[in-house]
C-alpha cells in the first residue's frame, strides 16, 4: 500500500505545474483587486451624490463592460438609503 502511495504521490508531483498554479493565483488576486476597486468607486460616487445611472456609466466605461454588466455590478454595491 505504501509503495503505491509514494508512486501516486510522485505522479502527482510530476504533473503539478508550479508556473500555471502561480499564474492562477495571481489572476485570482487581480480579480479580487478589481472587484474591490469597483466597490470603492460605486460607494464613493454614491457618497458624493452621483446618480446610479452616472455610476453605472462610469463603471462600464472604466472597466469596458456592457451597460447590463455594469448595472448589475452597480446594483450589487449600491447602498439603499
Amino acid at each position: 500500500m505504501r509503495k503505491k502511495r509514494s508512486h501516486v504521490l510522485g505522479m502527482i508531483l510530476e504533473e503539478f505545474d508550479a508556473e500555471k498554479y502561480e499564474r492562477t493565483i495571481r489572476a485570482e488576486g487581480r480579480q479580487e483587486e478589481r472587484e474591490e476597486s469597483i466597490r470603492y468607486i460605486v460607494e464613493l460616487l454614491q457618497e458624493v451624490g452621483q446618480t446610479k445611472m452616472f455610476v453605472t456609466d462610469k463603471i462600464a466605461e472604466k472597466y469596458v463592460l456592457s451597460h447590463t454588466e455594469a448595472e448589475e455590478i452597480t446594483n450589487q454595491y449600491w447602498k439603499q438609503r
